[in-house]
């Protein structure tokens, strides 16, 4: 709906021309036909009316002393680019015209003319700033509507990625209360190793896709069986290579699962070693995923601080030298050194 003021400057004309006979006629006729027009005798005068009324059009004669009409159409547009503008010349000259068209007028009307046709070229001009007015309230409209429908998805993806972490956190609740010795593993696993993904200054998106994938990196332990999980003795061959397929099954699991697909790759990976010793592929060294080897240290301490089936927990200063001692051998030199300092910077070592 468009306001009563709005409606006011929609019908306010400028008529600028040092000719008062000009003037005066162009003022008058034009409020005869119900337009409120302001009268200026030049450049100047008519910046100043401007500031003091809002008009939607201005009739500028070109020939005017002081600053001429194709200077005062460029200060207009200067102030006001929605101001529609028509040229009145007494010299039909094509370059002036087209001069005034690059500069933004709207038409040129020559002297002398008929009340009539200045009168048609005025409601042509208002017209078409009406329609540019609004294809640009419908575009700002547009723009405001998918600015709104894009943070409305923003804040539907971050309530489903909220939800899919919960899924996540209970998948793990679920795994640890099948094995009652690895409780808290996992999350313990994904503290350290985002500490350590902190600590190499990684992007924060990354740093979350190793959190996820730290919680995530037993999960294939799912299909494991419980009498082998919390087997006290030593394993059998078979029985070992039950356990070392987790990696495998914690692949399978989460390979349909769209949002995770950064992250099969960490989990899949985590018990492969430096140097090429290690399971699923034996991958050696940077051939190992970045998340991968990060989690593979933050996993043996606490692995080895934790009490298992067959084992009692381990002193820190002991798996501190193992891992110290396994560096370019199970272990990446750059995150053992990394987890290192983060120990040390609190407190714990």
């Amino acid at each position: 709906m468009v306001s009563k003021s709005e409606h006011q400057v929609d019908k306010s004309i400028l008529v600028v021309d040092d000719e008062m006979v000009v003037s005066e006629m162009l003022t008058r006729y034009l409020s005869q036909e119900g337009y409120s027009c302001v009268a200026a005798q030049n450049g100047l005068e008519a910046l100043g009316k401007l500031g003091e009324h809002p008009c939607a059009l201005a009739l500028c004669d070109i020939r005017m002393p002081g600053m001429d009409g194709i200077e005062l159409l460029k200060r207009i547009k200067e102030h006001d680019d929605e101001i529609a503008v028509i040229m009145v010349s007494a010299v039909d000259n094509r370059e002036v015209a087209v001069d005034s068209m690059r500069a933004g007028a709207y038409d040129y009307v020559i002297k002398p003319f008929h009340l009539e046709e200045v009168l048609i070229c005025v409601q042509r001009a208002l017209q078409n700033r009406r329609l540019l007015l609004e294809r640009k309230e419908y575009q700002l409209s547009l723009e405001r509507r998918v600015e709104e429908r894009t943070r409305e998805l923003a804040e539907k993806n971050e309530e489903l990625q909220r939800l899919f972490i919960s899924a996540i956190e209970s998948i793990v609740l679920a795994l640890q209360a099948k094995d009652e010795y690895t409780e808290g593993h996992s999350r313990r696993v994904s503290v350290d190793a985002t500490a350590i993904a902190r600590e190499l200054s990684l992007p924060e998106e990354e740093v979350e896709n190793i959190r996820l994938a730290a919680l995530l990196h037993d999960i294939g332990k799912v299909g494991a069986k419980e009498s082998i999980l919390n087997k006290p003795g030593r394993l059998t061959d078979e029985e070992g290579d039950h356990i070392r397929s987790h990696p495998l099954i914690a692949a399978s699991i989460l390979e349909p699962i769209t949002p995770l697909k950064d992250i099969i790759g960490y989990v899949k990976h985590v018990h492969e070693d430096y140097d090429g010793s290690g399971y699923p592929d034996g991958l050696t060294a940077e051939e190992i995923p970045l998340g991968a080897r990060i989690i593979a240290v933050a996993d043996v301490f606490d692995a080895m601080t934790s009490a298992r089936p067959y084992r009692p927990a381990m002193a820190e200063d002991v798996v501190f030298d193992h891992l110290r001692n396994e560096v370019g051998k199970q272990f990446d030199p750059v995150m053992v050194k990394a987890f290192l300092e983060v120990y040390q910077r609190q407190g714990r070592q």
